[in-house]
């Protein structure tokens, strides 16, 4: 479900004919992408390393997952240290999941897509992470939610679901750091969850759908 990256030239075309020749300037595939926010751009970068290996101890994999928690570390003021030691415990589909939904900040909310880098809702934004990570992922919020996946808010990690009525998030791992797509902001973006609203949700590990779905 990982997109490749490519960076194509501008090219132009012509119109008319003779001195009424004027250049015009075509936008080639891949130029609005990267134009994209720098850290999603970052998380591409860390996702497609650890895509082609097994080991999320390789070295050039944790340099380029570094340099994304770090920033969202930054984000939410929390301790790099130990925000990239969080996402270092975590399983790699736990990390690959995270990574593939930051890779989709700012993209916009439609109800009922899940387009890569185009337009995604809250469902499926998870879907897409998960799916990315090799997870058969339900498509609709609440059965991402559903029992079987419970875990108790100590227990969460990188990656887990949050969800509240038919609103889906992903846990970022440490406090209450959360990315998602919500419906009136309009386009993916991060969250800090209040103390009031992370007493009132559940949190689920989409790992364990693998066990109630056999």
């Amino acid at each position: 479900m990982v997109m490749a990256l490519a960076v194509p030239a501008v090219a132009t075309a012509t119109q008319g004919q003779g001195n009424d020749v004027k250049p015009k300037r075509t936008q080639m595939p891949g130029e609005k992408f990267r134009k994209r926010n720098q850290l999603s751009l970052d998380a591409v970068a860390a996702l497609s390393l650890i895509l082609r290996t097994e080991n999320i101890e390789d070295h050039s994999y944790r340099a380029a997952r570094k340099v994304v928690s770090d920033k969202v570390a930054a984000r939410f003021k929390l301790d790099p240290t130990a925000l990239d030691k969080n996402w270092s415990r975590a399983p790699r589909d736990h990390q690959i999941a995270a990574l593939a939904a930051i890779t989709q900040l700012n993209v916009r909310y439609v109800t009922g897509k899940e387009d890569p880098y185009v337009r995604v809702d809250c469902s499926g934004l998870l879907w897409l992470a998960w799916r990315t990570a090799g997870v058969d992922m339900p498509r609709q919020a609440v059965s991402q939610m559903d029992p079987h996946m419970r875990v108790k808010r100590s227990e969460a990690i990188l990656g887990d679901i949050v969800g509240e009525g038919t609103h889906v998030q992903i846990y970022l791992g440490m406090g209450l750091a959360m990315i998602h797509a919500p419906f009136n902001g309009k386009y993916v973006k991060f969250k800090t969850m209040s103390e009031e609203q992370a007493a009132r949700v559940v949190w689920a590990n989409p790992s364990l759908i693998a066990t109630y779905r056999l």
